[in-house]
């Protein structure tokens, strides 16, 4: 009997072993900040693309950074002017993608707040980012506001399906003219849609953010 019992124990053991290891060590290491339309699993999976860091704002209730805010006639705190020039200026070239990259979506965006002179100095995730910032809804967007894709149920995550995008014009239908990187994701190629509509995939809603 401990004969045959031993293999069968050892089976075990190696089964459990693969089981906690099957995944690949550095799964969550490796934030994903790419937006790719038409995914059926976008934000499905967001605890193995979860990338858990620290910011000034740690401590701070998350109810308390999502809440939206009254304040939706608030001014810019930049040169919204210079930002859109440089956005503009920007469009069909391409950069190099990756965490932190000048081609992500949200890094460019950046780049386009700070030509403004505006005060992005928040960073971790895409909450934490936008320290400073006043949380609005799309009904509230002005040209110079930031939209970002959040993820409802894990708004700090850097899942499949975040996405950032800057806002340069509102028309009275309901679209706005965007500028936008990294659509498709990968590319890192700074684009312009004129008649853009909010589209987040299954999941995620549309957060404006104003510097």
């Amino acid at each position: 009997m401990q004969l045959q019992g031993k293999p069968t124990i050892v089976a075990l053991i190696s089964a459990m072993i693969f089981a906690f290891g099957a995944a690949p060590a550095n799964a969550a290491d490796k934030p994903i900040e790419t937006f790719r339309t038409g995914t059926a699993d976008a934000g499905t999976a967001p605890a193995q693309s979860l990338k858990t860091t620290t910011s000034p704002l740690e401590g701070v209730a998350l109810e308390t950074l999502t809440e939206m805010s009254d304040y939706s006639d608030l001014p810019h705190g930049f040169d919204v002017e210079a930002t859109i020039e440089l956005a503009e200026s920007e469009i069909g070239t391409s950069r190099p993608t990756g965490w932190s990259m000048p081609g992500e979506c949200i890094m460019s965006a950046k780049r386009w707040i700070e030509a403004g002179d505006g005060a992005w100095v928040g960073s971790g995730n895409p909450v934490n980012n936008y320290e400073g910032a006043t949380r609005l809804t799309i009904a509230d967007a002005q040209p110079g506001d930031i939209v970002q894709y959040e993820h409802i149920e894990f708004p700090t995550s850097w899942v499949t399906g975040v996405h950032t995008v800057l806002i340069t014009e509102v028309h009275d239908d309901g679209t706005f003219t965007i500028i936008e990187s990294n659509n498709p994701g990968g590319s890192g190629l700074v684009s312009k849609d004129e008649a853009w509509v909010p589209a987040p995939p299954s999941g995620f809603q549309a957060v404006v953010w104003r510097f």
